[in-house]
């Protein structure tokens, strides 16, 4: 073998090797998380939490629910201890850190409101915003999007890696991939709790048709093709 191909060999495994660490890193990342809020379905806030260091011993959980203000209107504590076959799945211990609080949507005004949680100390990723009623105006429903997910891999952006169409960097839990027409970029909108910013769009991205921008290909695996209603936030 010439010494050319030695070395040719040599950098495509060294590029494979980081292809792989930074595309595929999410599982170490995610065997470290201490949990999530995951959703709000009508009255039910649910998401899990746990110790890893320590996960025979249930956690306690804080939910809290704040106006627009800031103003905290309502906070509920409970323990993480309802079985979840998929936590159990992906390896985290008994699987039992699952959590579920009621709020009672009704005793607070409408308008749009932030829901955390927190345990141990710190907060639990997955803020989520609900909106109550017709949230005063505020918010304006677009009617139901396909919803699909995308990462910067090269089969998702093309290349283009988390470079935007705008010229932002696409982030997590804040960037969408929209039809200009039908939505117009920057704006703010509101999919399944989270608020999201309109500033990229897809080939394949037409009319009623959103993309949110994951970190890692499995988590646009994970979620799939959803079909869910997205608000317009004023």
């Amino acid at each position: 073998m010439s010494l050319f191909r030695t070395l040719k060999n040599a950098a495509a495994g060294l590029f494979l090797a980081v292809f792989i660490s930074g595309c595929f890193s999410f599982s170490s990342l995610a065997a470290s998380l201490p949990g999530a809020l995951d959703t709000i379905e009508g009255s039910l806030i649910s998401g899990w939490a746990w110790d890893a260091s320590n996960p025979g011993q249930p956690v306690e959980v804080t939910v809290t629910v704040s106006d627009s203000s800031g103003k905290a209107v309502s906070e509920m504590t409970t323990a993480a201890t309802n079985y979840r076959a998929d936590l159990a799945a992906q390896g985290r211990g008994t699987g039992s850190y699952g959590f579920s609080v009621s709020m009672d949507w009704s005793s607070v005004p409408e308008g749009i409101y932030t829901v955390r949680a927190f345990s141990n100390g710190q907060e639990l990723p997955g803020t989520r915003r609900y909106v109550n009623g017709s949230a005063s105006g505020s918010a304006r429903s677009l009617g139901v999007f396909k919803i699909t997910g995308y990462c910067p891999c090269d089969a998702c952006s093309e290349g283009w890696g988390r470079h935007t169409s705008t010229g932002a960097i696409a982030s997590a839990n804040h960037t969408i991939a929209v039809d200009p027409g039908t939505v117009p970029y920057g704006s703010k909108v509101l999919i399944n709790g989270v608020v999201y910013t309109a500033e990229d769009r897809g080939g394949g991205v037409k009319g009623n048709h959103i993309d949110i921008f994951y970190n890692t290909h499995q988590e646009t695996r994970v979620n799939g093709t959803q079909y869910q209603e997205v608000f317009l936030l004023a």
